[in-house]
């Protein structure tokens, strides 16, 4: 009985999610400032986000340094089976200037600060308890890799050439 409580919690709270996103298409641009730049990238969403400690975290601080924002949840299997290769990126990127950003979405932060610990991950998480951010990058299912230049374009939305594109942004690889 317990077990299927949870199991339909956490069902329902997928659903929940799915639609919530699936409401809001890509992000649309902040006043005066261009969706789209001339060379055709969509410029990354602005947002602030609490981390686990409390403490607000703005994407317009890591302006000039590349970044990279995974959307995720604990209850997706898939963001779980993600954790290994995240936790390598991470090891690889992080050292040479990369920003990496595990953004939850829409779970308590209880709930992620026993996630982080359990999986040890070195990797700061921000919470998107609305759903907002999320929203604002056209998330509708979980996981969404977004890679973000240092010019603050999105270069990459869960492309399939992930290292190839970090490898070129970090200056490890021509592109």
């Amino acid at each position: 009985m317990i077990k299927s409580i949870a199991l339909f919690r956490n069902l329902s709270l997928a659903v929940l999610c799915t639609a919530i996103l699936f409401f809001g298409g890509r992000h649309a641009a902040t006043a005066g400032e261009p969706a789209v730049p001339a060379n055709g990238h969509e410029m990354a969403a602005p947002f602030s986000l609490s981390d686990l400690d409390g403490r607000e975290v703005k994407l317009s601080d890591y302006r000039g340094k590349p970044v990279l924002l995974y959307f995720m949840a604990s209850w997706c299997p898939q963001c779980r089976a993600l954790i290994p290769r995240l936790k390598e990126i991470h090891a690889l990127y992080s050292g040479r200037g990369l920003v990496f950003l595990q953004i939850n979405v829409m779970e308590s932060k209880e709930k992620m600060v026993s996630y982080t610990k359990r999986h040890d991950l070195p990797y700061r998480t921000l919470l998107d308890s609305e759903g907002n951010v999320a929203q604002a990058y056209g998330v509708m299912g979980l996981p969404v890799l977004v890679l973000i230049d240092r010019k603050g374009e999105i270069i990459c939305w869960n492309c399939r050439s992930l290292d190839k594109r970090l490898e070129a942004l970090m200056g490890l690889k021509d592109n």
